[in-house]
């Protein structure tokens, strides 16, 4: 059906014309898989351990001369290109992350700089593994207003955030960039978007030049509870069963939240991206990636039902339905 006018429309109400025009992903070139890990870190634990508790085998980190910008920026000449899209018709990007090396400027503003989108505005968000889902939503409701194209992006270096020596955290994380490109025009559509806070630092915590603090039991629970419960809201504010969604695309926290969350809400495990098998946990580029795998891999065409779930420190989470 065709859209109304702006003027026409209530942009409170869902659907909203939004469609995925391209996608992209950077990685670090090295691989650290657990042996390494664990020689490197000289952590008490082992590689079936880690990969029996956490779904892990491996993940990236950058050395010396790799930087988050050049990830973030890569990520997002991927997505331009595989969109179409000449970096001067982006009107707004935006970042999601947790480690800018910088405390100013933005990571956003330095890919903006790095990419020559002149016309874009440009800004950073941190809301730590759900970041994506924020930017993502923040772009599509700008769209309607502005029209135009958006370039959303998740980058993290989550190598950053762990003491080496702490077995409970540095199995975990990886370093990564993942972008999609959006556009107010094109056949798809936004079918639900939620976002929540719950301000509890006690979960989850990296204090400013510290490492990270994690429950690993708390984070359990939290997960299994909202990454299901996301998803049935979705699917009740877009009228649609659980059981239509083709592909979904959760954080990549740990495999075995993703199974047991799949089994709650009767997805088979062959309709769940899964990428934290050789990625880690890379925190707000968690989502992107795992869509560019999806979409590169043709796990979901034009018409699919998809849907995104975030989730992490703040706390915080949410997601968004849509149709590609």
């Amino acid at each position: 059906t065709q859209e109304a006018p702006l003027a026409q429309r209530d942009l409170r109400r869902a659907p909203w014309p939004c469609s995925v025009l391209g996608t992209g992903m950077a990685l670090p070139p090295r691989a650290v898989d657990n042996e390494t890990l664990i020689r490197e870190f000289q952590l008490d634990t082992t590689a079936d351990w880690i990969h029996s508790k956490t779904g892990i085998q491996e993940r990236r980190y950058l050395g010396e001369g790799g930087t988050l910008v050049s990830l973030a920026t890569e990520a997002g000449l991927q997505a331009l290109e595989s969109s179409g899209t000449p970096p001067n018709d982006i009107t707004l990007i935006v970042v999601a992350t947790s480690t800018n090396p910088n405390l100013m400027p933005s990571l956003a503003a330095l890919v903006q700089s790095s990419l020559l989108a002149e016309h874009a505005i440009a800004f950073d968000i941190n809301v730590a593994c759900s970041g994506f889902v924020h930017v993502f939503d923040l772009a599509f409701r700008w769209l309607q207003t502005s029209g135009g194209k958006a370039l959303v992006i998740g980058a993290d270096q989550g190598s950053r955030l762990f003491s080496p020596s702490d077995r409970s955290t540095a199995v975990f994380f990886g370093d990564a960039a993942g972008a999609v490109v959006l556009g107010a025009d094109g056949p798809g559509q936004v079918l639900a978007s939620e976002l929540h806070s719950r301000g509890d630092q006690t979960p989850l915590c990296v204090p400013a030049g510290g490492h990270m603090s994690m429950d690993g039991k708390a984070i359990w629970n939290f997960a299994t509870k909202v990454l299901p419960e996301t998803v049935r809201s979705l699917c009740t504010q877009a009228g649609v069963s659980v059981d239509q969604i083709q592909l979904l695309v959760p954080h990549q926290a740990n495999l075995n939240i993703l199974k047991a969350s799949a089994k709650e809400l009767g997805i088979p495990m062959e309709r769940v991206v899964v990428t934290i098998n050789r990625l880690g946990n890379t925190v707000a580029a968690s989502v992107p990636t795992a869509l560019h795998s999806a979409l590169r891999e043709g796990l979901a065409s034009r018409g699919d039902l998809v849907a995104m779930v975030g989730f992490g420190a703040g706390l915080a989470w949410g997601g968004q339905l849509i149709r590609l």
